[in-house]
């Protein structure tokens, strides 16, 4: 239960700290995160602002590369509603691409068959909704770093 409500409060922490604009301090942010699911404070801001700063995954969140991003997308398959952690279209050094990100604090997500499977859905998803153009999928882990499947 308390690594569910740590997750939680990461993704609402990533959710406000990618808000384009002025926000709150990112320390004050984390704290509002934490209270809002009881996770511990200083765990949340650890995990989240390494997966805002990290190298690899830095550009995702901030940056003229960014052409649209959005938290928690709500995309339809049949009768399902699923939501994306964060949906981004970058100007790539190869032209424009999208990049369905989901944040998963476990190390390895990419081992994990349930994890794959459902970020190919999410991959799915958006290429049917974007045809013609490019979409890449990845996880963000609880350290930064980006882990993309294809």
């Amino acid at each position: 239960e308390r690594a569910r409500a740590l997750g939680r409060a990461v993704h609402r922490l990533l959710e406000w700290a990618a808000l384009p604009g002025p926000t709150a301090p990112f320390s004050e942010l984390a704290a509002a995160a934490a209270a809002e699911f009881g996770a511990a404070a200083d765990a949340v801001a650890r995990h989240g602002a390494a997966m805002l700063r990290h190298p690899e995954g830095a550009r995702f969140f901030v940056g003229p590369q960014i052409l649209w991003s959005g938290n928690e997308v709500a995309i339809g398959d049949a009768s399902d509603v699923l939501r994306i952690d964060r949906l981004v279209r970058l100007d790539d050094h190869d032209g424009p691409s999208w990049w369905v990100l989901d944040y998963k604090l476990h190390h390895a997500p990419e081992e994990l068959a349930q994890y794959r499977a459902q970020l190919l859905r999410y991959r799915d998803l958006v290429a049917r909704a974007q045809p013609g153009e490019t979409v890449r999928c990845a996880f963000v882990t609880g350290e930064g770093r980006v882990v993309e499947v294809a």
